[in-house]
């Protein structure tokens, strides 16, 4: 089509538009005056009987915010088809729809149509069976009809004819001439002259004839972490490019980690709908969209959704709650990436008061091929003076939490611990929670909290952890690691 086709296309459409919102503004009370402005009215052909899914008119029955005005229960189509979208944001009323082809009139669908917001209007033969020239048994064939409703079969000769759509909204009449033809395929037969398929896609009245539609998804890729969101978006227009609103859209990952997975959309006024889903596991997923009518099923491009092991953690030297308060000191991370990163603040020199400590440090690294979470934590020493409490003296204690796909580990290092002078026998590498209570205090060395699922895995390992009931809660080198989405 040459632009200048398109130009004329659009301007003509934009022309029917005008006439339904001037009519809306004259004609219609004051308090409905808005409701037909926007309005639309396309025009399609619908014939199944040489199916061609592409160009059949999309959305069709069943399909949701339609109200249907037509032939049901498995009917083979050869007929025109009408349609009104009330996009209004309010209620309207189709008070009627007519079609004429000179003096042929068909008034042969139901009155007085409610229509709800996004509400669509659909109309086309309403029996299931088709008969040329001016019927008034509820067939529709269009395309075999010439002026004043000569039957047109077989008829290859240009009729001449510009079909009528008359169309009252609200008590607001408004006429629009089908310029381009769609309802009786360019003024032929065109079953017998060429087309073969008459199936016209969904298109503003006014429009020239744009018979096919294509289902677009994009984005074509993209890579996510794990536990994230991705969403993919359909585009659904016909051969120029005009969105189909109301069409159903149904997705499938058809492989990777969520093949099976599914989800529906409708498409908005834009010609647009979105599919959004999560994914707990790495690799890539493969995913597609499709739309059905009576003719078949569309389908869209496949698109690639690449899962990426998420890589987490945090750790830090001091923590204390309770009497008295200190947040983590120095704290790294949190740390959650799908790359090789570094997070390593500043030691910490010395920290004084009540709890004092000396050289805090702390770190967390991540790497990828082979993906794991590494954080480690150590302080050189800490004292703990609180009042009523035997004062607590810590050596230099490490902690280090590893994580890979196949699992985590960890480990403490303690140099010394007194309690009130007397020294607490422990191990330079305690086993894991090992548990000391003395003079009222519990210690809880090496402490190793694991979580996780088959595919994450989870440590925390805290080196010295001090508890004084309803007074101190105190941890000492604190690491955590954490692998998810692992296959």
């Amino acid at each position: 089509m040459s632009a200048s086709s398109i130009s004329v296309r659009r301007a003509l459409a934009f022309l029917g538009m005008l006439v339904l919102t001037a009519a809306a503004l004259v004609v219609a009370p004051a308090g409905r005056a808005h409701a037909a402005a926007n309005v639309a009215v396309q025009l399609g052909y619908a014939d199944n009987a040489r199916a061609n899914p592409n160009n059949f008119p999309t959305p069709w029955e069943g399909a949701p915010n339609v109200t249907y005005g037509g032939c049901t229960g498995g009917c083979t189509f050869d007929a025109g088809a009408v349609r009104v979208i009330n996009n209004t944001g309010v209620n309207v009323n189709v008070d009627y729809v007519k079609v004429s082809f000179g003096t042929c009139v068909f008034d042969i669908w139901r009155h007085n149509v409610p229509l709800g917001m996004n509400g669509q209007y659909i109309l086309t033969q309403t029996i299931n069976s088709f008969s040329s020239g001016c019927t008034t048994d509820g067939s529709f064939d269009t395309s075999d009809i010439g002026p004043n409703g000569a039957d047109w079969s077989g008829n290859c000769n240009q009729s001449g004819v510009v079909p009528v759509v008359t169309v009252s909204i609200d008590g607001v009449v408004s006429n629009f001439n089908d310029t381009g033809k769609i309802l009786n395929t360019g003024g032929v037969d065109g079953a017998s002259c060429g087309m073969g398929n008459e199936s016209q896609q969904w298109a503003p009245v006014g429009s020239v004839s744009c018979p096919g539609s294509i289902l677009t998804l994009a984005p074509n890729q993209q890579e996510l972490a794990v536990g994230s969101q991705a969403s993919v978006t359909a585009d659904y227009v016909n051969s120029c490019g005009d969105p189909l609103q109301g069409a159903p859209i149904a997705f499938k990952v058809s492989a990777g980690p969520n093949s099976g997975l599914t989800g529906t959309g409708t498409t908005d006024a834009a010609g647009n709908a979105t599919f959004s889903y999560t994914s707990t596991t790495s690799g890539t997923d493969t995913v597609g969209s499709s739309t059905s009518n009576p003719a078949g099923t569309v389908s869209s491009n496949d698109v690639s959704v690449i899962w990426d092991i998420l890589l987490t953690g945090r750790a830090y030297a001091l923590e204390s709650s309770g009497l008295l308060g200190i947040t983590p000191t120095p704290q790294a991370g949190p740390v959650a990436t799908t790359v090789a990163s570094n997070s390593s603040p500043p030691c910490v020199v010395t920290i004084s008061g009540l709890i004092n400590a000396g050289t805090l440090c702390a770190n967390v690294t991540t790497a990828v091929a082979p993906d794991s979470s590494t954080a480690n934590a150590s302080v050189q020493h800490v004292g703990i003076g609180l009042l009523g409490l035997p004062a607590i003296q810590i050596g230099a204690v490490t902690s280090t939490s590893h994580s890979v796909c196949a699992g985590s580990t960890g480990g403490a290092t303690i140099a010394s611990i007194t309690v009130g002078g007397i020294a607490v026998p422990v191990s330079v590498t305690p086993g894991p929670n090992t548990t000391v209570n003395l003079l009222g205090i519990k210690l809880i060395l090496n402490e190793q909290i694991p979580t996780g699922t088959g595919t994450d895995h989870t440590l925390t390992v805290n080196a010295v952890h001090v508890i004084v009931p309803g007074l101190l809660d105190t941890i000492v080198a604190s690491s955590t690691s954490d692998i998810h989405g692992c296959v």
